[in-house]
């Protein structure tokens, strides 16, 4: 099932030998690569796309240090895997601004297959953390200021959920949150914070706080439907 896992991938570089070597690695082992030539356009893409990794060529060094430091400070992509290309010595200079893994050029064959093999576990990881599987089930609120009200789930992930048929809600506001997840018994009780809330009644919640038991439950529940839609995805492919 690994094999099957595609993760996005986005290339940081502008010499053409780097990119074709690196697309045809990586999409042998179904990732799938998006390219950004350079450093400026590779911000903004990150800043309205999600990705699993993001490799980053040295050929700027200081412009490609700042890129992995800046990626390190954004939310959606904290905890992404981050190879970086180097030339020479710039080894301590990667891992300290962030970096995950390294190549030294000139890039060998076994080294960067050795090296994609290690990391691919890391970015599926970040993938199945980030999936958000669509729920719609009754879901009870109740605040520090006002008693519990009836509201909708639109979806769930690992680390929290969005909410449709909400009052309105304040960023920053803690929730008490009681569901039954499809496939259980007992309701799961949870603490959560309001991340973000529209005029629509939708509400963005995460989780926090949370018991071991019910993280457990959580992760074990949204990775069974995470492997469920890529299996449906798999067969859509073939």
């Amino acid at each position: 099932m690994s094999e099957m896992m595609g993760v996005r991938v986005l290339l940081v570089s502008g010499d053409i030998q780097t990119i074709d070597t690196l697309c045809l690695f990586m999409e042998k082992m179904a990732m799938h690569v998006e390219v950004c030539s350079d450093i400026g356009s590779a911000t903004r893409k990150l800043c309205h796309s999600k990705f699993e990794a993001i490799v980053v060529d040295f050929q700027e060094r200081a412009e490609a240090l700042d890129l992995i430091k800046k990626s390190r400070q954004m939310t959606s992509h904290k905890a992404a895997v981050v190879l970086a290309i180097l030339n020479n010595n710039e080894m301590p200079s990667a891992f300290r601004a962030g970096a995950s893994f390294v190549l030294v050029r000139p890039l060998s064959p076994a080294v960067l297959m050795r090296t994609l093999r290690a990391s691919k576990p890391h970015m599926v990881r970040e993938r199945r953390r980030n999936f958000r599987c669509p729920l719609q089930i009754p879901i009870y609120v109740s605040t520090g200021s006002r008693s519990e009200f009836t509201a909708t789930s639109a979806n769930i992930s690992e680390g929290g959920m969005a909410i449709a048929h909400s009052p309105a809600l304040q960023v920053g506001e803690r929730v008490a949150l009681r569901l039954t997840l499809p496939g259980t018994q007992a309701p799961t009780r949870i603490s959560a914070e309001v991340c973000w809330s529209d005029n629509a009644g939708r509400v963005g919640v995460e989780f926090v706080g949370v018991s071991r038991l019910v993280r457990e439950q959580l992760t074990f529940w949204v990775a069974d439907h995470f492997e469920d839609s890529l299996a449906e995805e798999t067969t859509l492919k073939c």
